[in-house]
């Protein structure tokens, strides 16, 4: 059996932090949940007043691996400049200046768990609308995640993306936009088939931040949403 551990940490009504990976020996756990603990209790957001850790066993038979999105860095000087950037990448997937603008609204004004589910048309397709889709049952190897940190690929903000945008690009969304809620990080990244590009300076400090995902007008939403949330990725 592997194991699932994943940590949420709140205050009040307001999301603080979270993480997840997925282990392969139950000796891993203990250490992986106290870091955890720690991330939450250091967090720049503040100190929360509710911290969950779950833990659940999966079937290694039921895990899938798939290989990482490219990762490609786009330097930009300023905010106005990286979200042109983000707004080409997205209009080569057929989305239009609109939606775009919409989905910029939506994580600007930040505050949700999980991500909303915009079709092309521009309907928001997820079920709860305050708490949005949130992807799990995820986790890097440790041969990718050494690559992106000793390469100076990225950071461990990149290492955590990379396996959302990867799972969500495999299940057949379009496009993914995305800023961080940490208020001093301020490159965000937009992910599509061809790569995941992180653009610098996508939002300001002290912004909010949030992820958007794009599907098909035709998109099975339910289907996707069950396996955003429960099949179990490994990304290498």
């Amino acid at each position: 059996m592997a194991f699932s551990i994943k940590m949420r940490a709140s205050k009040g009504d307001k999301h603080i932090s979270g993480a997840e990976t997925i282990v392969m020996e139950k000796e891993n756990i203990e250490n992986i949940a106290a870091n955890y603990i720690k991330r939450a209790l250091e967090h720049e957001l503040g100190a929360p007043d509710f911290i969950n850790i779950k833990i659940d066993k999966i079937n290694k038979k039921d895990i899938i691996y798939i290989d990482a999105l490219p990762i490609k860095t786009i330097n930009c000087k300023n905010k106005e400049d990286a979200r042109r950037v983000a707004k080409n990448l997205l209009k080569n997937e057929g989305i239009s200046d609109k939606l775009i603008e919409k989905s910029f609204k939506i994580i600007d004004d930040g505050g949700m768990r999980g991500a909303p589910i915009l079709n092309l048309q521009g309907q928001r397709l997820e079920p709860d609308k305050e708490r949005g889709v949130r992807v799990k049952n995820i986790s890097t190897t440790e041969g990718l995640k050494e690559e992106i940190l000793k390469n100076n690929i990225g950071t461990d903000r990149t290492v955590d993306a990379i396996a959302i945008a990867s799972k969500v690009i495999n299940l057949g969304v379009i496009a993914e936009l995305c800023t961080s809620d940490n208020k001093s990080y301020t490159t965000g990244y937009v992910a599509t088939k061809d790569g995941y590009f992180r653009i610098t300076n996508l939002k300001k400090e002290n912004e909010n931040g949030g992820r958007v995902f794009f599907v098909k007008n035709d998109a099975n939403i339910e289907d996707l949403i069950y396996k955003l949330e429960n099949k179990p990725y490994i990304i290498k």
